[in-house]
């Protein structure tokens, strides 16, 4: 369960080659991504991100950028969640999330190089892949209920969801620190302070206790060491997690 293992990619702050975009959407369809002016199911972002990665390999200009003057639109649809079909088996929406989820995290570390500060696109990957969280922990409970409880998968699959929980831990600790890094722009720390506020609530709740005690400390200490806008950012993630503040 390799995509359980995630802390390490959050931990990764990089910084890759930032010139202008070199590539148009013409060139990225015609390198094997599907064409974005259509939706993509998981599988095609798979393609894409396998399309891009392999592009990229010794040409980092390549990679989408960002609201990129000619790469954005494909950078956008890396972004973009498709709609969950409620109709369809738990078993393949959980599919289709991890899919998609485990397509994130390796676009995710086409921007890493370094220890540097993160990039605007890593960051918008990160907080892509915490969503995508959300979604993946909201179905586990539903997908395990499926199996009756002498099924000789479950316990092994309960293990699973715990790995996942931890690796949750990981990445919400990881990207307060990226909201704690001076390097990294206040635009940009700003951004990752918003999407722990949208996604924290969530993670956080099934998490062991010392675990979700380590990131409530964490966000506490932003609180006090940041001023203006991000402290108020700060501020409101504070009490998203912990409405008692």
């Amino acid at each position: 369960m390799r995509w359980f293992c995630l802390v390490a990619v959050l931990l990764a702050y990089g910084f890759h080659d930032a010139r202008a975009d070199a590539w148009g959407t013409s060139d990225y369809v015609a390198a094997g991504v599907p064409d974005p002016a259509g939706a993509w199911s998981s599988a095609e972002l798979k393609k894409a991100v396998d399309a891009i990665a392999q592009a990229a390999a010794d040409h980092p200009e390549r990679l989408p950028r960002y609201r990129g003057a000619k790469s954005g639109a494909v950078f956008a649809k890396l972004l973009e969640a498709p709609r969950d079909d409620f109709a369809a088996p738990i078993t393949t929406r959980l599919g289709a999330h991890l899919e998609r989820f485990e397509a994130v995290n390796r676009a995710s570390k086409l921007y890493a190089n370094g220890l540097g500060a993160p990039p605007r696109e890593q960051i918008e990957l990160f907080s892509a892949l915490l969503h995508e969280a959300v979604e993946i922990g909201a179905l586990s409970g539903p997908f395990l209920a499926t199996f009756s409880r002498d099924d000789p998968s479950l316990p092994v699959r309960r293990k699973g969801l715990i790995t996942f929980r931890e690796g949750v831990g990981g990445m919400l600790l990881g990207s307060a620190m990226i909201a704690d890094n001076r390097q990294v722009p206040d635009a940009d720390r700003l951004v990752v302070l918003g999407y722990l506020a949208d996604t924290a609530p969530a993670l956080l709740p099934p998490l062991p206790i010392a675990a979700q005690d380590s990131i409530r400390a964490y966000i506490d200490k932003l609180v006090v060491a940041t001023k203006g806008d991000l402290h108020d950012a700060a501020v409101r993630l504070q009490r998203a997690i912990d409405p008692r503040k």
